[in-house]
């Protein structure tokens, strides 16, 4: 039998557009799920690109099926066609596992199609490209302080870099870990709240 901290570690939670406060995403989750941007759609990612989000927990302490309970109760009373959820029913039950027969049903499926790149060759370009003939060959891809400044997202704590996906625990940590300097960072804050 699972223990009460076992059991009603899930949540329900809500991710809003900054600039509106309206609701795009219903969704159930434990730990940090609410803050990351993995395993989203692409609805989902382009709002967040266009507005930016905050997330709201709406309930907390939950077993998984009183939270995906409250989690489809919310995407019906806001409405699928205002949210980037993709079905009224609940994202998914964690740690969903096939049953045997499933599996060998799908395999059975997959068994003589040919993959749609099979005998074609590389374009050109692609072969030019390649290895040490790449300029960017043993580079790491750095990017100008301007652009990583322009993309730091302030919301108290944390800050996130959007190159990396890297939340930092303030907007000082993320500046001392990007070499960004204190003037320009004062600089920054200044004109984001003006």
């Amino acid at each position: 039998m699972l223990d009460k901290d076992q059991k009603d570690k899930y949540y329900v939670y809500l991710h809003r557009k900054k600039d509106t406060h309206q609701i795009f995403y219903v969704g159930k989750g434990k730990d940090k799920r609410h803050l990351s941007r993995s395993g989203r759609n692409l609805h989902w990612k382009n709002t967040v690109l266009k507005h930016d989000y905050y997330s709201v927990k709406v309930q907390e302490f939950l077993s998984e099926e009183n939270a995906l309970e409250l989690e489809e109760f919310l995407i019906q009373e806001i409405g699928l066609l205002n949210l980037c959820n993709k079905n009224y029913f609940n994202g998914g039950k964690s740690g969903y596992n096939h049953s045997e027969n499933s599996k060998l049903k799908m395999s059975i499926s997959k068994k003589g199609n040919i993959p749609w790149n099979k005998g074609k060759l590389c374009p050109e370009s692609s072969i030019r490209m390649k290895g040490v003939c790449n300029p960017m060959f043993g580079k790491k891809k750095i990017h100008s302080k301007k652009t990583i400044e322009s993309l730091i997202i302030k919301n108290g704590t944390p800050t996130c870099d959007l190159f990396t996906g890297i939340f930092y625990d303030s907007l000082e940590d993320m500046s001392r870990a990007l070499n960004i300097g204190r003037k320009t960072r004062e600089f920054k804050n200044r004109a984001y709240r003006e």
